[in-house]
């Protein structure tokens, strides 16, 4: 008797032990196809990145099934290491405390971490995901984006910014459009000065413009269009190669033109996650890199080694003429630079293309991905996702499958469950 007290004993002990583990190291495997019950990358970067523990807040009555909703839903964010924690706020029991934390809507979700706050109207995986990423950027968001020379513009034409601005605006950055001639200065709060391929040459007003942004510790953003104008360049210590950039690669993926050149490997220092694919960039200028005393290469974009810089007609077949100045892959497209500057760092991208972010270029294979990587390491925040967030899983169903689902949930399934166990008692009678 006392042998068998002691083993339900230690089997108690064993079953708390394990429980108390189980609370402290949770693990959870999930099986869905689209991995509904898992943090997206970009949701898990962005907690990993905020500045201090997460507090979510949810406006919602005593309702058991929306609350049990409402942490299913949230059930995959509250598993982070970083223990987010989660309070719900009855509007009819703590009425001062809703209108004390800014609370409005019955549903909405607010997300804090310090001075920071989110606010999601409408609770779901994709605009969560996006709150996140916006809690987690550090330092200015304003993305300043030049216009008045021939810079491609913020609208949905083909050769406009619509699409890109869109997807980073997403993420918690603000995108305005500024001609320099009409200011005096640009804005001392730029995160990161965007030249979307100027066609037309600067003025002292606008050139003065500029160059005292670089000179102040500005992050810049250059796409390159005709041609780069010779006072950056002199900043930077960058040139171009004659011609465009041609690349025999760009067939394997189905692309006609032969002035598209792939991009397909990504060094680690610029971008902390790799896009999964290539990029195309259209048009593309190689790039030439002189060492100064004050800029220094931080990475590069290159293609492969069936490109080169094309001087002749892109007619008919081409070949790769060396007497001409044309070299062989792989070519720079693309350079990361940095400087140190007083405390801190400045760094710039010039890239070889002006069509990267254009609304007919940027959801093209990795482009959008590039991107964003850039701009985050531009905006030191190279620790947050380069993927775009992902839309969320939205799963429509006519009214008439809807209908013989329910009529099958609701009546054929408990049929056949009975049917089964009528047969099954039948057959055990009869033996």
């Amino acid at each position: 008797m006392r042998r068998r007290l002691l083993l339900f004993a230690l089997l108690a002990v064993c079953l708390v032990l394990v429980a108390r583990v189980s609370e402290r190291y949770g693990r959870h495997l999930d099986l869905s196809a689209h991995r509904i019950n898992s943090l997206s990358t970009s949701a898990e970067r962005a907690l990993d990145a905020l500045p201090g523990p997460l507090e979510m807040t949810a406006l919602m009555p005593d309702y058991p099934v929306q609350r049990a909703q409402l942490e299913q839903l949230l059930a995959p964010y509250l598993a982070h290491p970083n223990r987010p924690r989660l309070d719900f706020v009855d509007p009819v029991r703590e009425p001062e405390r809703a209108r004390a934390l800014g609370i409005k809507r019955h549903g909405e979700l607010q997300l804090r971490t310090g001075p920071r706050r989110e606010v999601v109207i409408t609770p779901g995986t994709q605009a969560i995901d996006a709150a996140l990423n916006r809690l987690a950027l550090r330092g200015e968001r304003w993305i300043v984006s030049l216009r008045g020379h021939g810079e491609d513009e913020i609208n949905e034409r083909p050769g406009g910014l619509g699409r890109f601005v869109s997807q980073v605006e997403g993420l918690g950055y603000r995108v305005i459009s500024i001609d320099p001639r009409q200011v005096d200065r640009l804005p001392e709060n730029t995160a990161v000065l965007l030249v979307a391929g100027p066609r037309r040459a600067y003025g002292q007003h606008s050139r003065e413009q500029i160059e005292r942004f670089i000179a102040g510790g500005g992050q810049l953003l250059w796409l390159v269009g005709d041609g780069l104008p010779a006072f950056v360049g002199d900043l930077l210590g960058v040139g171009l190669l004659p011609g465009v950039v041609v690349d025999a690669t760009a067939a394997q993926y189905g692309l006609q033109s032969p002035d598209n050149a792939i991009v397909a490997d990504y060094p680690g220092d610029l971008l902390a996650q790799a896009p999964e694919g290539p990029s195309v960039l259209q048009g593309a200028h190689g790039l030439v890199f002189s060492a100064g005393d004050d800029w220094r290469l931080a990475a590069r974009l290159q293609t492969g080694p069936l490109s080169w810089n094309e001087t002749g007609e892109l007619q008919g077949r081409l070949a790769r003429n060396p007497e001409l100045g044309e070299q062989a892959g792989p070519l720079t497209v693309g350079l990361a630079l940095q400087r140190e500057l007083g405390s801190g760092q400045q760094r710039a991208v010039i890239l070889g293309s002006r069509h990267l972010i254009s609304n007919d270029q940027v959801g093209q294979a990795e482009n959008t991905a590039l991107a964003i990587g850039l701009l985050h390491w531009l905006s030191a925040n190279a620790q947050l996702s380069s993927r775009p967030v992902a839309q969320g899983l939205d799963i429509r169903w006519t009214p008439g499958v809807a209908g013989l689902l329910a009529v099958g949930l609701m009546g054929l399934l408990p049929g056949a469950y009975l049917a089964a166990g009528l047969w099954l008692r039948s057959r055990r009678r009869k033996a």
